[in-house]
């Protein structure tokens, strides 16, 4: 039976691995779920990120039953992804730091990680830049503030000066690649090129299309029909929602307990 992708972040950042998404299965059909309630994870510790994205993805399950989950945050798919596979017998698509294919990018090179301070903390990094980096400077920044002035871009449009800000000492460096480590920065690409003189920004997004293409098999429907779920009312504006055939989201009521 066919039934629809669910793809699921703390605010808005999931809808740019959406989009990539979208290029590939153009008249997907899919939930998008977002936890506006408790945005922005990246400052919350893992016992109480794991407990509500057990919740969410819980009440995403009960109003619809989805074939996929897309776990469309760094910060979350850090902590989350072994939890929900031992709980839903369907297929778990999580977020990685795009570590990889920027060092075989630039083997010699130097390199700056983007993200939440969560992820960029992590034993998780930790074992991909052991595993990858070798010969590569890789320099680690981590910033909630950073994730808030993204998502605040959907309102306001890109503020290049607030960006400048809050990456601080890094503004103005050299480096041949940033990984964009959490799913909010491609929101902010243009005043991230900018200020760091060109680099190449590289994420994630298209090796997630990739995957989920390649898991979709008969049962991810096609019917382009499509929902918005959030924990609470602090959507993108409307003309943003419209590109992806949304429009404000209905309010999702989580669950007290755990799954």
């Amino acid at each position: 039976m066919a039934r629809p992708l669910l793809i699921i972040d703390s605010g808005s950042g999931g809808f740019t691995i959406l989009k990539s998404i979208l290029t590939k299965i153009p008249d997907l059909s899919y939930t998008y779920a977002a936890d506006y309630a408790g945005y922005p994870y990246g400052n919350r510790d893992a016992e109480e990120i794991v407990s509500r994205v057990k919740r969410l993805v819980s009440a995403s399950q009960n109003q619809l039953d989805h074939a996929m989950i897309v776990v469309a945050c760094n910060t979350a798919s850090t902590f989350t992804l072994p939890v929900l596979r031992r709980t839903y017998d369907i297929p778990i698509v999580g977020v990685v730091p795009a570590i990889k294919p920027a060092c075989e990018r630039y083997p010699r090179g130097k390199i700056l990680l983007l993200a939440t301070p969560s992820t960029v903390e992590g034993s998780y990094i930790d074992n991909l830049v052991e595993r990858y980096a070798t010969g590569v400077s890789l320099h680690r920044f981590g910033s909630v503030d950073l994730v808030r002035v993204a998502e605040d871009s959907l309102h306001k449009g890109e503020q290049i000066n607030l960006v400048r800000l809050v990456v601080g000492c890094k503004a103005g460096l050299r480096y041949d690649a940033i990984v964009l480590g959490c799913t909010h920065f491609p929101l902010i690409a243009t005043s991230l090129r900018e200020i760091f003189n060109g680099a190449d920004l590289i994420d994630s997004a298209s090796g997630i299309a990739e995957r989920v293409q390649t898991l979709r098999g008969d049962y991810l429907c096609q019917s382009a029909s499509r929902r918005f779920f959030a924990t609470k009312d602090s959507s993108p504006p409307v003309a943003f929602l419209r590109q992806f055939g949304l429009s404000k989201p209905q309010i999702l009521r989580m669950p007290f307990s755990e799954v």
